[in-house]
């Protein structure tokens, strides 16, 4: 073990945990997050003015606020990082703004790097779904990171695909990881239909448990960044995983 063990959210009484989405296009893993026991989406910021979700989530009755990353790079480098903290910047001062105080922020399709101004406002409760199961390991490292790793693991002979809710940190697809989805055969599909499909069978039910886990105090890390599951009184050290 690495030490004390701290749950990334301690349940109280008569309040749900709060949420707060991030996303840049059909925010297509939101469905899956309403119902909650213990949790509540309570907002959402869209990064695309031209986002599919914006009217897919004030639909489902959640408050959408834009705040359009081009626009605000206003034809500068959208990977000029310096810009980028004063566009995280604003995001907080939104977040705050709308009285949303988030127990956890949930990146849902959010396509951009958030940096360390961002990171540190919500140590260890700002989550991320990758189309890939992150636990699978190559030479040491994480075989499926980055884009297109639906077709990567297809190319590579993977005969199921999973997803991975983990934390993030300053290291894209490097965060610790928290759940793990059910698998989804490939059966002959595009890598196009493989991730179309994922986001039904693999995204949404793995953040949908996360949030279920975490909300419930069910979910611990220590100071070596290790994830620990509750069962009964005790910690055990790692992640979730669906059925193999």
């Amino acid at each position: 073990m690495g030490g004390k063990v701290v749950p990334l959210y301690t349940p109280r009484k008569g309040r749900k945990m709060r949420v707060v989405v991030l996303f840049s296009g059909g925010a297509s893993a939101v469905p899956f997050m309403l119902g909650g026991k213990n949790y509540e989406v309570v907002g959402a910021i869209s990064s695309n003015k031209n986002a599919s979700g914006i009217k897919r989530l004030g639909d489902m009755g959640i408050p959408v606020e834009i705040l359009d990353i081009k626009d605000f790079y206003a034809g500068r480098p959208i990977t000029d990082m310096r810009i980028r903290e004063k566009y995280d910047e604003r995001l907080l001062s939104i977040i705050r703004s709308k009285g949303w105080r988030p127990d956890i922020i949930a990146c849902s399709g959010y396509m951009y790097v958030l940096t360390k101004r961002f990171l540190n406002e919500f140590p260890n409760r700002i989550l991320n779904v990758h189309p890939a199961d992150l636990s699978i390991t190559k030479n040491g490292r994480r075989a499926y990171t980055g884009l297109n790793v639906v077709r990567d693991q297809i190319e590579a002979g993977e005969k199921f695909t999973r997803s991975t809710v983990h934390i993030m940190n300053e290291n894209p697809d490097q965060g610790p990881i928290l759940v793990i989805s059910d698998p989804l055969p490939v059966e002959g599909r595009s890598p196009e239909e493989q991730q179309a499909l994922m986001k039904e069978k693999c995204d949404g039910p793995a953040y949908r448990k996360a949030l279920e886990l975490i909300s419930s105090g069910m979910v611990g890390i220590d100071e070596k960044n290790n994830v620990y599951i509750k069962k009964g009184d005790e910690w055990v050290m790692g992640f979730w995983r669906g059925s193999t």
